[in-house]
């Protein structure tokens, strides 16, 4: 047979191979698709590269409404049989690559020795587990819906002193500078003396974990727009995870987009995945692998040696988790290699290009809602003597209102927002001026009572001003300083004269020490009646009695002068 016509034959028949492979997996992603060429073709007996997939896996639990877990859901979500030991199994002794939230070592940490051993426990097995972590935003928090409403200045945690019992702890250690977005802090040493851990003196002690990988954002799928590359860029990341949808094709796991790289989760193969780690149906996950297998080794056929991403989502309630079943099933295939991302990172990275997906106005502008309450709050924190006692707690709120996992399971999210809204509001009228009674200013120095109530569970300042609308009225002093102590109610006395009579309709404001004010005016009608008019009415009248009195002296000396006076006429007679 000539050379040519060999050439022809087996040229054919690896064009039909990569078709067959691409027929049996309908679902593959846009980037494996590409066209053959024979000058692209390798020889009929050379072996193909296999492709390297990591797949990454969030490690998250179900959204919280304070952005901590408390120990009885932490005691039942490390049982044997919890969330978190069924996840944590699930990855380890896999190459599966994790995304920890790092909401779940916070919670466990600010136990400290309170904390349940299973807890304590599951943290030392994540802690020696072998796999690649790197940490998602603190409890999960979309960064793409804080990017697109300005605000991820606000996906770190301010501080966790009002969630921390000291008794819990033993002496703190030296204090850590507080570090970069783009860094991790370093994790404690194991203690297993038995001794309680050190207190923690900030929030990154509390956070503090021996990452793998650094600097990765990881937002909700297909939600990514060209000024969010920008944000994150700016916000310390260098990375960040994006389905395939979400940019254009490419034949990388990872790819250099403008001021940033792109980890690029293949949209095809990762629904693939899900489907057989997620599936509860015992013929279910055989079938969903082998159309991955099938998928993959078509890909191989494409683009030997390409480096691909898959993920799982964060749902909620967590099902089935079949990772060890996926991955002893790519072990046994020659078309596909497993890898954790670093190898991923390592590898080529083409430029590519951003493909604009606008998340849902109606959710951004809940999210632009709950952002204009945190910067309420933080203004009114101004009133606290440690305003991180307001700022802290509600941070975390905010952070859990914005878990990716909202979006992926059945609750009403839209119910969340009214709920924290409701909560930032009650929050803002905790502070406020108790309703007085008009009064009645009687002397010409006086001073109007105002009372101040707090309901918050911790001390606050106010300054307290009265403005009168006339001059009749005189107030002697502004910005009477006042102390509430938690949980009571103060009074403030502040000093007024009245100038003549009438009534004046006085407004009594609260503001904190950084002028901001605090809750709402309070009118009160003041009925002025000022002493200098009675003293000038008995001045009046003693003048009166004086000149009245004058006269009535003057005529009885008169008349007992001319009394006198007739007798010594009568002698002289």
């Amino acid at each position: 047979m000539p050379v040519t016509a060999l050439r022809r034959i087996t040229l054919g028949a690896w064009a039909g191979l990569v078709t067959l492979a691409l027929a049996a997996a309908p679902a593959i992603g846009a980037s494996a698709i590409a066209t053959v060429s024979p000058d692209d073709s390798p020889a009929a007996t050379a072996p193909r590269a296999p492709v390297s997939l990591a797949v990454l896996v969030p490690l998250t639990v179900r959204p919280t409404a304070t952005g901590l877990i408390d120990a009885t859901a932490l005691a039942g979500y490390t049982a044997p049989l919890g969330v978190l030991t069924r996840q944590l199994d699930a990855v380890i002794g896999t190459q599966a690559v994790i995304g920890l939230d790092p909401m779940i070592v916070a919670s466990i940490r600010v136990l400290g020795d309170s904390a349940p051993a299973s807890a304590t426990s599951w943290l030392e097995r994540l802690r020696t587990s072998g796999n690649e972590v790197f940490a998602l935003a603190y409890a999960d928090a979309d960064l793409a819906a804080l990017s697109h409403a300005d605000a991820l200045k606000l996906r770190d945690p301010v501080n966790f002193a009002f969630a921390i019992d000291p008794r819990n702890f033993g002496p703190s250690a030296t204090a850590s500078p507080t570090p970069s977005p783009s860094a991790s802090p370093t994790e404690p040493p194991a203690d297993n003396s038995g001794s309680p851990p050190p207190l923690p003196t900030n929030a990154a002690e509390v956070l503090a974990w021996s990452y793998t990988l650094t600097s990765i954002a990881w937002p909700s799928d297909d939600t990514v727009v060209a000024g969010d590359l920008t944000d994150l860029s700016a916000a310390g990341y260098d990375r960040v995870v994006m389905s395939s949808t979400n940019v254009s094709a490419t034949t990388s796991g990872y790819v250099d987009l403008p001021g940033i790289h792109g980890i690029v989760a293949d949209a095809g193969i990762t629904s693939l995945v899900r489907d057989a780690v997620y599936s509860s149906d015992p013929a279910g996950p055989q079938d969903a692998l082998d159309r991955v297998n099938s998928a993959l080794s078509g890909m191989a056929a494409v683009s030997p040696g390409r480096t691909v991403v898959a993920t799982l989502d964060r749902r909620w309630p967590l099902g089935a988790l079949n990772l060890h079943a996926l991955f002893q099933d790519l072990a046994a295939q020659n078309s596909v290699l497993p890898v954790g991302l670093t190898s991923v990172l390592a590898g080529a990275h083409p430029s590519a290009t951003l493909v604009d997906e606008p998340e849902d106005a109606t959710r951004t502008a809940q999210v632009e809602s709950a952002v204009e309450a945190i910067a309420a709050e933080t203004q009114f924190a101004t009133v606290a003597a440690d305003p991180t006692a307001v700022t802290a707690p509600r941070r975390l709120a905010f952070l859990g209102l914005l878990a990716v996992s909202w979006l992926r399971g059945t609750d009403d999210w839209a119910g969340q927002v009214t709920a924290f809204l409701a909560d930032s509001q009650t929050l803002l009228d905790s502070v406020h001026i108790v309703a007085g009674s008009d009064l009645v200013v009687g002397s010409g120095a006086t001073n109007i009572p105002v009372t101040v109530s707090n309901a918050n569970t911790f001390p606050v300042v106010v300054y307290v001003n009265v403005d009168s609308p006339s001059s009749v009225l005189q107030v002697r002093a502004q910005n009477v300083p006042l102390t509430v102590e938690a949980g009571s109610s103060n009074k403030a006395a502040i000093p007024v004269a009245a100038l003549t009579n009438g009534q004046v309709d006085t407004t009594i404001t609260l503001t904190s020490a950084a002028g901001v004010p605090i809750g709402d005016a309070d009118v009160v009608s003041v009925d002025l009646h000022p002493g200098w008019e009675s003293v000038g009415t008995a001045i009046v009248i003693a003048l009166l009695v004086l000149i009245f009195g004058g006269g009535i002296a003057r005529n009885i000396v008169k008349r007992r002068a001319a009394r006198r006076a007739e007798p010594a006429e009568a002698h002289g007679d």
